[in-house]
């Protein structure tokens, strides 16, 4: 797609574009994984009320409510075990959202749509949310409280400060966005290379290819099998290991770093708050 221009020379250019609209490719690849994600959940929604007007909530769950049921039950655990305390359970919405779009939005690219998190607005725009729950968890457990850490230990420290309060937003966005681009460029780099390398070996049977084999989707015979014979296994399974295996542990990654610094804001003198819990263990591994 076609980036609409920011600026037009005359004024009945402006007018005349007023009201053009166009969607960037990996923003409408990020409003596809969201609609995707409501749909699922519309319909898991649906199963379980009918379920719970049948009585089947008394019974183990079965098919797409079991999958869901564990989902729940596994965010809802990590909320807790990773943030340390019971009350961080209310988090579990937080995190059953974040997982499931953050994993679809790192695989969607293996449906043929442009990417997400390569897409430096993806990334930034989930690490600026984060940064504002953040904020405002320390503003709601802190109050008042929650500024004087802007000049701990002195006043002079508060441009040190201010950069340490930001860099989350930048250590998050470039970690997946890095992670994301490096996946997406030796895949493209590899893909070059076996594709000059098949052509290498059998461009002397292009023609031959041509002549006998002219594909639905290419009528045009830009691209037959004698230039692309070598790519397809090698770049199908690096495909499945820079979306699936790295997606999920960047999704992992990125939750697990969300619910650290969501749950550092809490007091220490809060019950059951990470740090005290730490504190209260360390006795019990001192007898150990």
């Amino acid at each position: 797609m076609n980036a609409i221009p920011l600026f037009y020379d005359t004024v009945d250019e402006k007018v005349a574009h007023m009201l053009d609209f166009e969607l960037e490719g990996p923003l409408l690849s990020s409003l596809i994984v969201m609609t995707v994600l409501l749909l699922v959940g519309a319909v898991i929604g649906l199963n379980a009320h009918l379920a719970y007007k049948r009585g089947d909530y008394k019974k183990r769950p079965k098919g797409l409510l079991y999958f869901a049921e564990e989902y729940v039950n596994f965010v809802d655990r990590f909320a807790v075990n990773t943030m340390g305390s019971d009350v961080f359970e209310l988090w579990g919405g937080y995190f059953f959202t974040l997982f499931a779009y953050l994993f679809v939005a790192f695989n969607i690219s293996l449906f043929g749509l442009p990417g997400v998190i390569d897409w430096l607005a993806g990334p930034l725009s989930l690490s600026i949310i984060m940064f504002i729950i953040i904020q405002y968890q320390g503003l709601k457990w802190n109050k008042l409280s929650y500024f004087h850490r802007y000049v701990e230990p002195v006043f002079i420290f508060l441009p040190v400060n201010l950069i340490t309060m930001w860099s989350p937003i930048l250590s998050t966005t470039m970690r997946m966005f890095g992670n994301a681009l490096s996946g997406t460029i030796i895949v493209g780099l590899i893909q070059w290379a076996l594709s000059n390398a098949s052509g290498a070996l059998f461009g002397s049977l292009t023609s031959m290819a041509q002549a006998n084999y002219i594909p639905i989707w290419d009528s045009d015979q830009s691209t037959v099998w004698t230039q692309i014979f070598l790519a397809p296994i090698p770049m199908g399974i690096l495909n499945l290991y820079f979306s699936l295996f790295s997606g999920g542990v960047q999704t992992l990654v990125f939750c697990s770093l969300n619910a650290v610094w969501f749950a550092a804001e809490r007091p220490v003198e809060e019950e059951a708050s990470p740090a005290l819990l730490d504190r209260e263990r360390m006795p019990a591994l001192g007898q150990g």
